[in-house]
């Protein structure tokens, strides 16, 4: 049985290969939907609620407000989103998804959905709290990496 050092640097090998792994899902997906993996990136975000205006996706994606813009136009044409005045502020803009492909992506999903439940389903409370650590905590930082990296290219 390996180790724990020797774990360690196993479970830090895997994550690149999950990542890639993770691209070419999302790629693949994409082209299922005749989407770019970046507006299917953005329809995820406005799925999940973490983007809801123009301004906020921009900030997700590492985009100009006018990429986003036009990526939107591009969406709204392909019956993803829509953008509505905002509730809250009508000089805004928000950003929702549109039921007619939902369940594309819904079914695309689905085995992989499956797959992770059973997988997490399988964790101890105590596995599962370690790995939501890993996995909040890498998330936080790859942001400040990306802004870091930003930063310093002068692109922020």
């Amino acid at each position: 049985m390996p180790d724990q050092r020797e774990l360690a640097t196993a479970a830090a090998l895997e994550i690149p290969r999950f990542v890639s792994a993770t691209v070419l899902f999302q790629t693949a997906m994409a082209e299922r939907l005749g989407i770019s993996p970046t507006e299917l990136h953005g329809l995820q975000l406005v799925i999940s609620g973490a983007a809801t205006s123009p301004t906020e996706l921009a900030r997700a994606l590492g985009m100009t407000t006018g990429a986003v813009t036009r990526m939107l136009d591009r969406m709204e044409t392909r019956r993803l989103v829509e953008r509505v005045p905002d509730p809250a502020d009508r000089r805004r803009l928000a950003i929702r998804p549109l039921p007619d492909r939902l369940d594309d992506v819904a079914d695309l999903y689905s085995p992989m959905a499956r797959f992770f439940g059973d997988r997490l389903g399988k964790l101890d409370r105590r596995q599962l709290t370690a790995l939501l650590g890993v996995l909040a905590d890498g998330r936080a930082f790859a942001e400040r990496e990306a802004a870091r990296l930003r930063s310093e290219k002068g692109v922020d």
